[in-house]
């Protein structure tokens, strides 16, 4: 008797569908083409009404800024096909300030805060941006079987966080030089501590990867989409030029206060004391 011949398997694609992400997406795909038609109809209404003034160049101004921060928005969500948003601190941060900035930006546009309140919230959000892809790096470093890098890694992560909140009063006050010295030498001694241990951190990520090559390899993470690895290049890109700008002029701050620190220590030497280092009785 003839046997059957097996039937082919036919593999099935059993990875779980998150509709509660995908209804969470659409529905800010929602919100944001909402944006976008009121803006629009503001300036619409603006323009037609009268003639081409200040209030008519602000709400143009106004449907820009919405424009491309809506884009942003939609290029993200559109790259995320791993429904990853919420869940990756990068991704999340970004699409979190981007929305942010929108509303900041139009705050300044009309008006409704200081004109450098929204650039200050801005370098705010650059700074958020920056510090999670620092944050997502350490984390990376950890491996399951090394309890050692697995400390490190969130010692790491932990001052990160420590740094990243020191510095926001420095982004948002209108005058650092303000600020008091011991500010500026604190955020000196967390950095140092910052630096150090990650450099210490990926060194122990190398020893324990030589150890436990197997379950290293077995552990790795999936690759990131094309879109989102092109959005975070393109943005991780800008955000490390303002960093960069940032570190020196961040030292340039502390140098100035440590300069007026000195100049008023010295007069008020002069002031209780002649030439002869005599004390004045006054």
């Amino acid at each position: 008797m003839k046997e059957k011949a097996p039937e082919p398997v036919v593999a099935h694609d059993n990875k779980p569908v998150d509709t509660k992400m995908s209804k969470l997406k659409l529905a800010l795909l929602y919100t944001v083409v909402g944006g976008l038609v009121i803006s629009a109809l503001i300036s619409v209404v603006s323009i037609l009404i009268g003639e081409f003034s200040e209030t008519a160049g602000r709400a143009l101004l106004t449907t820009l800024i919405f424009v491309t921060h809506s884009l942003l928005v939609i290029a993200l969500v559109s790259a995320d096909r791993n429904n990853r948003l919420g869940k990756d601190i990068i991704s999340t941060t970004i699409l979190a300030t981007v929305i942010a900035n929108m509303f900041t930006s139009t705050l300044g546009t009309w008006e409704l805060w200081k004109d450098d309140a929204s650039w200050r919230a801005f370098l705010v959000y650059v700074l958020l941006i920056g510090a999670s892809f620092i944050v997502t790096a350490s984390l990376k470093l950890r491996l399951g079987t090394h309890k050692a890098t697995n400390i490190l890694a969130l010692t790491t992560t932990a001052l990160i966080v420590i740094l990243t909140l020191l510095l926001i009063p420095w982004l948002v006050v209108s005058d650092p030089t303000f600020i008091n010295a011991f500010y500026y030498r604190l955020i000196g001694a967390v950095t140092i501590l910052a630096a150090t241990a990650l450099s210490i951190t990926v060194i122990f990520n190398r020893i324990g990867a030589a150890q436990h090559s197997k379950t290293v390899q077995a552990a790795k993470t999936p690759t990131l989409p094309g879109g989102i690895l092109a959005i975070y290049i393109s943005i991780g890109t800008i955000v490390a030029l303002f960093w960069i700008t940032g570190f020196f002029n961040f030292i340039t701050s502390a140098a100035t206060v440590d300069r007026s620190n000195k100049t008023d220590n010295s007069e008020s030497y002069n002031d209780k004391y002649n030439d002869r280092g005599e004390y004045r009785y006054r």
